[in-house]
């Protein structure tokens, strides 16, 4: 490893306070000399305008540029993202009111549709004639509609959401992730990728010219 060497780690996305960003906001940077890696995470690279929306994207080479005129001796190793998508936060308070709205009607829409979803499945395949013909050739009597068999299904149908979610209210049964958490990060990677090549289609990336 080089003593002239600084490695630069970008995140591909981060939030940020103020709309001053600065290359130590972007990601890690490493380099043998301490004063040289306290030098640059100072360096502003953007100030936000109106125009960006609270949010703009910053292209590595952009940040080589300023850490080269300032170091010209060293070299700049890259060992993350090549762009970075910065997000200004605003300091505006929040409406903890709204929030628990917005979270109380997606958990209704949720709820509901995932109950429609499981009764109009039900229904089509004529789940309660299905138990009654089942019951009737195991036992030999006619099912009262409710049965060990309704009964075993609705607790293995809860038992099988619960394991599949991997969730039971703010607990994991396992440390992996959900299968929702994994949509979500997918969801999270797709819409970073498009901000990006969005920025890059209209040329408006933070890079050099």
């Amino acid at each position: 490893m080089s003593d002239k060497t600084i490695y630069l780690k970008m995140d591909a996305k981060i939030k940020l306070q103020g709309d001053v960003v600065r290359i130590g906001d972007l990601g890690k940077i490493y380099c043998k000399e301490s004063s040289v890696v306290s030098k640059i995470k100072t360096l502003p690279i953007y100030r936000f305008q109106k125009s960006d929306h609270n949010r703009c994207v910053i292209g590595v080479l952009k940040v080589i540029e300023l850490i080269q005129r300032e170091y010209p001796n060293y070299t700049v190793d890259i060992v993350g993202e090549t762009e970075c998508i910065v997000e200004m936060i605003s300091d505006k308070p929040k409406l903890p009111l709204w929030d628990y709205i917005k979270i109380t009607f997606v958990s209704a829409i949720c709820f509901f549709g995932t109950m429609y979803t499981i009764m109009s499945y039900h229904n089509e395949i004529s789940i309660i004639d299905l138990f009654e013909d089942m019951y009737t050739m195991a036992t030999g009597m006619v099912s009262d509609g409710f049965t060990a068999l309704e009964a075993a299904y609705s607790i293995g149908l809860s038992l099988g959401i619960i394991v599949f979610y991997n969730h039971i209210g703010k607990r994991k049964l396992t440390p992996d992730p959900s299968p929702v958490s994994v949509e979500m990060r997918t969801y999270e990677d797709d819409v970073n990728r498009s901000i990006v090549e969005l920025a890059n289609r209209e040329e408006k990336t933070i890079d050099i010219n």
